[in-house]
C-alpha cells in the first residue's frame, strides 16, 4: 500500500510542526546537528594537536614526512566531516529563520548586525589546520623542515 508523500509528511511551518506532538523537528535537528558539529570539531583539534606533537617528537627525517603526511590526509577527512555537518547546520538555520515567530529568528534580529561568525569553526579553522600540515610535509619532503640532529 503506498501513499502519497505529502499525505505521510505534511507540508508546515516550523511553528505548526512544534506545535504538534512529539516529532523531531528543526529545533532538535539543529541541537542535534550543533552538539555534532561541536564534538567533532573537539576531536579535530585533538588530533591536530596530537600530530603536531608527534611531529615535534620526530627523531629522523622519515618519521617526520610519515607523521606529516599521514596526519594530513585524515586531518582533511576529518575538516570534510565538519564543512558537512556546517553546511547542514546553515541549511537547519536558514529554515528556522524563515519563520518570523521562532526564537532562533527573534534572537538572530537582536544580534549584531555583523553576520554569523559559526563557520570559522565548521571551515576555516580545519582549512588553515590541514594547510600547516601538508606545507609541513610538502617541506619535510624537500628538506626545508628538518628534524634537529642531536649532538651527544
Amino acid at each position: 500500500m503506498s501513499c502519497p508523500e505529502d499525505e505521510i509528511h505534511p507540508k508546515q511551518t516550523a511553528s505548526e510542526r512544534d506545535k504538534s506532538g512529539p516529532v523531531w523537528d528543526m529545533s532538535q535537528e539543529r541541537a542535534f546537528i550543533e552538539n555534532l558539529l561541536s564534538q567533532r570539531f573537539n576531536f579535530f583539534l585533538v588530533f591536530f594537536s596530537l600530530v603536531v606533537a608527534g611531529s615535534i617528537n620526530a627523531k629522523i627525517q622519515f618519521q617526520l614526512q610519515i607523521i606529516l603526511g599521514i596526519g594530513s590526509l585524515i586531518c582533511t577527512l576529518l575538516a570534510s566531516t565538519l564543512e558537512r555537518s556546517q553546511e547542514k547546520l546553515d541549511l537547519i538555520l536558514k529554515d528556522l529563520f524563515s519563520d518570523e515567530s521562532h526564537p532562533a529568528t527573534i534572537i538572530n534580529k537582536h544580534a549584531s548586525k555583523g553576520g554569523s561568525r559559526r563557520r570559522v569553526i565548521g571551515i576555516i579553522i580545519p582549512r588553515l589546520c590541514c594547510t600547516v600540515l601538508l606545507l609541513g610535509f610538502i617541506f619535510s619532503l624537500f628538506g626545508i623542515l628538518q628534524v634537529p640532529k642531536i649532538k651527544l
